[in-house]
């Protein structure tokens, strides 16, 4: 006997059916809504004559230095920089005469510091001021690979073999210089109010330590298996918050507390080598540059929620400056600086 067809039932799964449907079209649109709203576009982007090669931010000015020996700086209201100063042309064994590159430079008061390439492979070390450019002595021979001040009678310098130095001004000598492994070096952060350094190095280790002895005094590791190419930190209250970039494609964030020495870590894995990152001065938000076209994903340190995705360079970022939590600077090896609003 054949059975009978009920139009009622097809009915019910019918009224059942369509409401799933449209209830997952409204959840993808809205999904698709909140990624979009996270897209941000550059505020601004300035364009150089030259490549560039390092950006610090100091005050209200980013200093820039490029691969055609330039220091320039950029007021942050302004849309152009200016010279600073023009270092003079350099030799090696290969061309007689050829532009340094500008690997580092701070500024304290009217000084400026400015660590170059030199004459047939060797780095200098300058401080211009008042318009005059004094090389400091005694250096020739370091592989500088970083410089900053601490105050106006000291620098900090990171070398190649993974030395960290504290170098006396008035003095023209160096006041120490410890080995922190036997790893390659790759970046340092100060923080100056509280006399801290950290280093990072090719094992993926960040050394925490005291600018005015050199002393380690934490040794945070876990989240980088390889070489870290740029860290940030930042102090708020008892606890320190650290953010580090690498080549193992995972962007690796630490919080110390001060007081107990107590480290907790996570990693955030990203679509490519991480070759920068950012942490805001309150350490609420930090930044990471996310896959090869150098798009920049700024996200809660606390619950590592996405909040923006920063879309607009064109080659790989050298670095990714808070202004503010509602300003960021980044930079790239190519020409470009772009200004972002949150």
């Amino acid at each position: 006997m054949r059975k009978k067809f009920y139009p009622s039932a097809l009915l019910f799964l019918f009224l059942l059916f369509v409401p799933l449907v449209a209830q997952e079209e409204i959840e993808s649109a809205q999904t698709t809504q909140n990624a979009e709203a996270k897209v941000r576009k550059p505020q601004k982007i300035i364009t150089l004559q030259n490549n560039i090669v390092v950006t610090n931010l100091v005050g209200d000015s980013l200093l820039i230095g490029t691969d055609f020996g330039e220091v320039l700086e950029l007021k942050l209201e302004e849309s152009s920089p200016k010279l600073l100063v023009k270092l003079p042309d350099i030799a090696s064994f290969y061309a007689e005469s050829y532009a340094p590159k500008v690997y580092s430079v701070d500024r304290l008061g009217e000084r400026i510091l400015i660590h170059s390439e030199g004459n047939y492979g060797t780095k200098n070390l300058f401080v211009f001021f008042k318009g005059r450019l004094e090389a400091l002595p005694n250096v020739e021979s370091l592989n500088i690979k970083k410089a900053a001040f601490v105050n106006e009678a000291q620098i900090f310098l990171g070398l190649a073999s993974n030395e960290i130095m504290l170098y006396d001004l008035n003095k023209k000598q160096i006041l120490y210089r410890k080995q922190l492994s036997e790893a390659s070096f790759s970046d340092f952060a100060l923080e100056i109010p509280s006399n801290r350094y950290v280093v990072t190095c090719e094992s993926g280790i960040l050394y925490f330590g005291s600018i005015d002895s050199g002393e380690v005094i934490a040794e945070l590791e876990g989240e980088n298996k390889d070489n870290v190419y740029q860290v940030k930190f930042s102090k708020v209250g008892d606890t320190m918050t650290f953010i580090a970039a690498g080549q193992d494609r995972h962007a690796g964030v630490y919080r110390l507390n001060l007081k107990t020495n107590r480290v907790e870590s996570y990693g955030i894995v990203a679509d490519f080598l991480v070759y920068s990152v950012g942490l805001s001065a309150d350490s609420t938000l930090g930044a990471y540059m996310q896959n090869e076209q150098s798009d920049i994903c700024i996200f809660k340190t606390d619950s590592k929620e996405e909040v923006a995705k920063l879309l607009g360079h064109k080659s790989l970022l050298n670095n990714i400056i808070f202004v503010d939590s509602k300003q960021i600077i980044s930079s790239e090896d190519g020409r470009n600086i772009l200004i972002w609003n949150l």
